[in-house]
């Protein structure tokens, strides 16, 4: 029925009252049909403008921070819905960051894995994709760097690494041990050569970065707080001026330092709402990202946020 309802909807012009006639359905089911639609691929929506909804606050907010380019996504309360607002317009922002030839290194982020069913692709590319770090242990339902390359790959017709190793060993032996594996070490050669990289920027709270949320112990995201640091990109911390917060964790990541990060010409990153805030306004002053998709009311909080220069 989702075909049939998207026929008389966007083809014939009826509205949901009308189609619920014909069809002998309620008009809320009509709508939820029509939701439905859109997000299964059944109906794909393009505008073929390259106006955005807040141009002048992506201007301003690019030249206050000192960014080569910005996105800016409506604002929502729920984090899901935000995170898919934030990766609808994401899309744009990664397809306009790909040249013929282009490795995309990706980062730890449950927001860019948003990216790929928004992408609208007009050639295949031949960009390949690359995780950043290793895999998250256990959660098989949350976000994993080497799954989002793969979907990311799919979506733009290009090809897809795998980095065969968890984001966070055991120990700092186990992680040396990882990362002088041929493959490991292959791949993680290929992410800090990469052209363009695209990561999410976490939060120090619950719930607002994927290593937040129940990888790491209470304890050591304590101790991360009471040193200064404000967030995180892929598993590097950060303080509040942008500088690296060296851990014990840190000699047990199996990814790019931020300093490999930094080190790739074009960093696009993905991130909004009110736990993100300070950690965005941290990685802009670290200099972690060269470009920046956020949602609104985070933009005007960044803007006027108190200390700005």
């Amino acid at each position: 029925m989702l075909g049939r309802v998207a026929r008389l909807h966007y083809q014939h012009g009826l509205t949901h009252q009308q189609i619920a006639d014909t069809l002998g359905v309620s008009r809320v089911k009509v709508t939820r049909l029509l939701a439905e639609a859109r997000r299964t691929g059944v109906v794909e929506i393009r505008i073929h403008s390259d106006e955005t909804v807040f141009t002048d606050l992506e201007v301003e907010l690019q030249a206050a921070c000192g960014l080569d380019q910005v996105w800016i996504a409506p604002t929502f309360e729920e984090t899901d819905r935000l995170r898919r607002s934030i990766g609808t317009v994401g899309a744009e922002a990664l397809q306009a960051a790909l040249r013929p030839v282009t490795t995309v290194a990706v980062g730890l982020s449950e927001t860019v894995a948003q990216v790929p069913p928004h992408v609208q692709l007009d050639e295949p590319s031949s960009a390949v994709f690359v995780p950043a770090t290793g895999s998250r242990l256990g959660h098989r339902d949350r976000a994993h760097p080497h799954e989002v390359a793969q979907e990311l790959a799919r979506a733009f017709q290009g090809e897809a690494r795998h980095l065969p190793a968890p984001v966070l060993a055991a120990s700092e032996e186990s992680a040396r041990l990882l990362r002088a594996e041929p493959d490991v070490a292959a791949t993680l050669s290929l992410a800090r050569a990469a052209d363009v990289a695209v990561f999410g920027v976490g939060g120090m709270a619950p719930g607002t970065g994927l290593l937040m949320d129940g990888m790491l112990p209470p304890e050591a995201i304590r101790d991360l707080v009471d040193t200064g640091a404000v967030g995180g990109i892929s598993a590097g911390f950060f303080d509040a001026a942008g500088r690296p917060i060296p851990t014990e964790l840190s000699q047990r990541i199996i990814g790019l330092t931020l300093t490999e990060l930094r080190a790739i010409p074009v960093r696009l990153a993905m991130a909004g709402g009110p736990d993100k805030r300070e950690a965005l306004a941290g990685a802009i002053a670290g200099g972690y990202l060269t470009r920046l998709v956020t949602d609104e009311v985070t933009a005007r909080f960044l803007l006027e946020r108190p200390g700005r220069s």
